[in-house]
């Protein structure tokens, strides 16, 4: 639904047993593609934004506040669009 080419960039900060840490970089008006989380997770944002969030049920706003976290289960299905003229950082950490 997004028309960009501009991608969103992973890095593993923290991979082992017990959990994978991500940083998620996205620079403004980026977005993640379509994808599937295989485990539960939990986002930490480093910026106040309003990311939009596409998934079966359509588009939604997601209003992030910095260092406030929150929690998905495993089986997420979604495509992350940064509407922004700002970049955002996240940091990701999913629970193995």
């Amino acid at each position: 639904m997004f028309d960009t080419d501009i991608d969103f960039t992973l890095t593993n900060q923290i991979e082992n047993d017990r959990v994978s840490v991500n940083h998620l970089f996205f620079p403004a008006k980026a977005q993640t593609k379509w994808h599937r989380h295989e485990r539960d997770y939990v986002i930490v944002p480093m910026e106040d934004a309003i990311l939009k969030m596409e998934s079966t049920d359509g588009v939604k706003d997601a209003k992030l506040s910095r260092g406030q976290c929150y929690y998905r289960d495993q089986g997420v299905e979604h495509n992350v669009y940064n509407p922004n003229d700002f970049d955002v950082t996240l940091i990701e950490i999913e629970i193995k």
